[in-house]
């Protein structure tokens, strides 16, 4: 199928308009009439594939995988931590907790637990190296991912474009690391917060990335 040029897709409507005209004016074989329907869904089809081309241009060379590669350890060590927790102080291990930040930065846990066992484990994780180091690469790059993977899939299945994201992707893929998106969509963040338009449900910040175990 041979490719088609923005102006000439602008102009199918016109082509299509001017071709039911013809059709509908003298006598014409059914050969004919047929051969006119198949070249308005070919034209039609040629539209459909170009823009969606066009929408999903800028998305298509991000490495989604490799960003989740990238944070797959980061996210088992963490899962496992918590398991490890909830089999040390005797728990259901199927109890769902909810781990984030607190005011201050530190990390803190929520479920259906004794308050006792909340607080021996909030500071049991807070004195774990491994552990706060794994939870601030995702706290600062799984909303960022999620993102982007949220705007791949609806621009694949869709050709949906979206200004926001293109505005964080860099022409250079050497600027499109995960750590180089994420900057960019926190400060768009930090601009949304500053110019005081309210919460935004399209960021999600450091602050209010919860991990979920048993969710």
């Amino acid at each position: 199928m041979s490719h088609i040029t923005t102006e000439q897709a602008l102009q199918i409507p016109q082509q299509l308009k001017r071709q039911g005209s013809q059709t509908g004016s003298g006598p014409t074989s059914h050969s004919d009439r047929s051969e006119g329907k198949q070249e308005a869904k070919y034209l039609s089809d040629d539209a459909v594939t170009l823009l969606r081309r066009q929408s999903a241009q800028t998305v298509k060379n991000l490495k989604v995988e490799s960003y989740k590669n990238e944070l797959g350890q980061d996210n088992a060590l963490v899962r496992e931590t918590l398991r490890t927790k909830l089999a040390e102080y005797k728990l259901n291990p199927n109890t769902r907790l909810s781990v984030g930040k607190d005011a201050f930065g530190n990390i803190e846990i929520k479920g259906a637990l004794l308050q006792s066992d909340i607080e021996q484990i909030s500071e049991d994780l807070n004195n774990s190296a491994p552990f706060k180091a794994a939870f601030n690469q995702l706290s600062q790059h799984q909303p960022t991912l999620n993102y982007v993977d949220n705007v791949v899939k609806l621009s694949g299945a869709y050709g949906v474009s979206n200004n926001l994201f293109n505005s964080l992707i860099s022409d250079d893929n050497e600027f499109n690391k995960l750590n180089d998106i994420s900057h960019r969509y926190q400060t768009l963040k930090a601009n949304v917060d500053q110019n005081g338009t309210g919460d935004d449900p399209r960021f999600v910040s450091e602050r209010d990335f919860q991990f979920v175990l048993n969710g």
